[in-house]
């Protein structure tokens, strides 16, 4: 089964680095899209904001980048064990370059 997911947006909301207890860096961030898309032939404005967490070494990056344009890939995952809502994991994020 597909579940690749990419997304240009700001990185609206950056939490505190944490760490896993092995050590591993885990950042908790939110996503927010604002775009123009054509849906059976009109002209919508999307809106939304998303959940993601990037973990590893390109945490300790993006640490201090809030507000930043980026575009990222990934999958979506349940945020937690007992919370279905859809989450992103970013596996790559780069600098919108526009």
């Amino acid at each position: 089964m597909e579940n690749q997911f990419t997304l240009t947006a700001t990185l609206y909301k950056v939490d505190s680095l944490r760490y896993t207890p092995s050590g591993t860096p885990v950042l908790d961030v939110v996503l927010q899209h604002n775009s123009w898309q054509n849906e059976n032939g009109m002209l919508c404005q999307i809106k939304f904001e998303l959940p993601a967490k990037i973990i590893g070494q390109n945490a300790q990056a993006w640490q201090y980048k809030q507000g930043e344009i980026v575009t990222v890939s990934g999958f979506l995952a349940q945020k937690s064990q007992r919370i279905f809502r859809p989450m992103l994991r970013i596996q790559n994020i780069t600098e919108y370059k526009g």
